[in-house]
């Protein structure tokens, strides 16, 4: 049986790779969630009795002395680096160096759009660094999450009517987090994938002011889009206590959106999964209170 470990665990993609795990009705695995603060078991997995919870671990990137027992028995690894984390060389390596001592037979690296081509991003230097190790690899390379529409632009929306994004006229095409968790979990229980690179889009690239006006008819009020300087919106998310490094990867999407690299769309949700990807207009409308006056 596999031992799948999920790092960050808590957050979008781990939280929703481990509910879409354990919800799954035959496991053939058993789900190992890397946790920073072992008191909060009910984070994990779902409320239902019936399905089965995750184990927790004790782990941080930043804390060596947690990699070994983290790693026990553990077979298959969904790697995915913190937004706070840019330093790779001293908080991932490391890590990486650990697993390629211990029984992990597959990685699955949730790295981001783009990150092949620019050195800049520290996904870049996690792809290259797994590409030199022994262990087979699969890289995913997700395009614009859904949720940072709520934990980046929520509170803009809801308070200032707008969006605040450096893109101008140039398409995105976002893909939910929870479609991404899906792929994940494909990856790591079914075989065939081991050194491949998956690039995830959602169902169509669209502009901000499309995407506004979606806002403006589902909320029922409008909702503007505005066009920063990339200065300005760097600033902003500072003045928000957003992690820098984050804010700088994000203005480069946002860069290459306006550049006209963002707007295509890939068909690999669909030939993993058999099923289309959640829209963003259906998203909105599930997630509409969040923007709510």
């Amino acid at each position: 049986m596999d031992k799948i470990l999920i790092t960050g665990a808590t957050g979008n993609i781990g939280l929703s790779t481990v509910r879409y795990l354990l919800n799954q009705k035959e496991q053939d695995y058993q789900v190992v969630a890397a946790v920073r603060n072992l008191n909060h078991p009910d984070i994990i997995g779902d409320d239902n009795e019936k399905i089965p919870k995750a184990q927790l671990v004790k782990f941080e990137f930043d804390e060596p002395a947690t990699y070994k027992a983290a790693l026990k028995g553990v077979t298959k690894l969904l790697l995915i680096r913190p937004n706070q984390v840019s330093d790779v060389s001293k908080h991932i390596f490391p890590f990486l160096d650990q697993v390629e001592k211990s029984e992990v037979k597959h990685i699955v690296f949730v790295s981001i759009v783009g990150a092949e081509r620019n050195r800049v991003f520290a996904n870049h230097r996690i792809e290259t660094h797994l590409k030199k190790m022994k262990i087979p690899h699969t890289i995913v390379r997700p395009s614009l999450y859904m949720q940072n529409l709520i934990t980046l632009h929520g509170a803009e929306i809801r308070l200032h009517d707008h969006l605040y994004i450096p893109a101008g006229a140039g398409m995105v095409n976002y893909i939910d987090a929870r479609d991404v968790a899906q792929v994940a979990a494909e990856l790591l229980t079914k075989p065939g994938h081991e050194g491949k690179e998956y690039e995830i889009t959602g169902q169509e690239p669209m502009d901000f002011y499309k995407i506004a006006g979606m806002f403006t008819n589902e909320l029922g009020r409008e909702i503007k889009y505005a066009r920063p300087l990339t200065i300005k919106f760097i600033r902003q998310k500072m003045g928000e206590k957003k992690h820098l490094p984050f804010i700088v990867t994000l203005s480069l999407l946002y860069g290459a959106a306006r550049n006209g690299k963002m707007g295509h769309t890939s068909t690999v949700f669909k030939e993993i999964t058999g099923s289309e990807p959640r829209s963003l207009a259906d998203f909105i409308h599930e997630y509409r209170k969040v923007w709510e006056k």
